[in-house]
C-alpha cells in the first residue's frame, strides 16, 4: 500500500465547503503517481519503456465528502493484474480518526505507446514495485454501463480540447474527462452535485487537443443520469453514470 497525507484547501472545495468530485479524483491520481515515483517507475520509467498505464474505468463511493481544512490520508494499492490490466484500490479516511470518507475500485490497460496497442509483457521492476494486495472489501457494481434501448439524448455545447485538459500522456487528463462530462448534467442536479454519493465512468477513446467533444444527456436517467462523451465521427470516448 501506498499513502499520503494532505489538507484540503481552498481551491479544492465547493460552495458548500467540501472537497469536489474533480479535487476527490486528483486526490486519487496524485497517489498513484506519487507512489509510482517513489518507487522508482514512474513518468520517466514508463517513458524509456514507451508504456503507460492507461485508466479504462473506475468506480468511486462517497460516504462522507472531505471538508474544508480537514487533514486526509489518501491510500492505493494494487489488487490484481491478469493480461495486461491492473487492478487498483483507493481509499480517503480522516487522518485522525481514520474514518473512511471516499473509496473506488478502477481497472487500467497497460500500453504500448509507440503502438497504440496493449502490452503483455510488463517488466518485473513494475511488478516488485506495486506488488498484489488484497482488494477492498467493499461492494462496486458489475458490468459496463448500459444504456436503455429506447433513450434519447441531449446534445450540449461542444468543447473543444486545448492546453488546459491535457496531461503528461498529450491526451485528455481522466479528471478533465469528468469534468467535460459535468456540463452536460441538467441545472438542478449540479446544483446538488455535493450530494452525489457515487460515480462511475468507462473510457473509451483517448482525446487529444484540437478534437472536439460533444457532451451528450442521456434524457430518461433524471434520477441517475449517464453522460457519453462523443467525437465528430459519432464515436463514444467516454461513459459516466452519476447517483445522487
Amino acid at each position: 500500500m501506498y499513502s499520503y497525507t494532505t489538507r484540503v484547501r481552498y481551491s479544492e472545495i465547493t460552495l458548500s465547503r467540501v472537497a469536489s468530485l474533480l479535487s476527490i479524483i486528483n486526490y486519487f491520481q496524485d497517489c498513484c503517481t506519487f507512489e509510482a515515483e517513489d518507487r522508482g517507475v514512474g513518468i520517466d520509467w514508463l517513458n524509456d519503456h514507451k508504456t503507460a498505464w492507461m485508466l479504462t474505468s473506475w468506480q468511486i463511493k462517497i460516504d462522507r465528502r472531505p471538508k474544508y481544512c480537514e487533514n486526509i490520508k489518501v491510500t492505493t494499492w494494487a489488487c490484481g493484474f491478469r493480461f495486461f490490466v491492473g487492478k487498483r484500490n483507493f481509499t480517503i479516511e480522516n487522518a485522525e480518526t481514520g474514518e473512511l470518507l471516499v473509496y473506488a475500485y478502477s481497472e487500467w490497460a497497460y500500453v504500448n505507446i509507440e503502438k497504440g496497442l496493449p502490452e503483455k509483457n510488463v517488466p518485473e521492476e513494475e511488478f516488485e514495485a506495486y506488488g498484489i494486495a488484497e482488494p477492498l472489501d467493499k461492494e462496486f457494481e458489475k458490468g459496463r454501463i448500459k444504456l436503455p434501448d429506447d433513450v434519447s439524448l441531449i446534445e450540449c455545447e461542444p468543447i473543444t480540447v486545448t492546453d488546459q485538459y491535457i496531461d503528461t500522456n498529450h491526451h485528455v487528463n481522466n479528471g478533465q474527462y469528468i469534468a467535460i462530462a459535468m456540463t452536460a448534467l441538467p441545472e438542478e442536479f449540479r446544483k446538488n452535485a455535493d450530494k452525489l454519493k457515487s460515480f462511475r465512468a468507462e473510457y473509451k477513446l483517448q482525446s487529444v487537443k484540437g478534437d472536439v467533444l460533444y457532451p451528450c444527456l442521456a434524457a430518461e436517467q433524471k434520477d441517475k443520469p449517464i453522460v457519453i462523451l462523443k467525437d465528430l465521427d459519432d464515436k463514444v470516448r467516454l461513459t459516466v453514470e452519476f447517483t445522487m
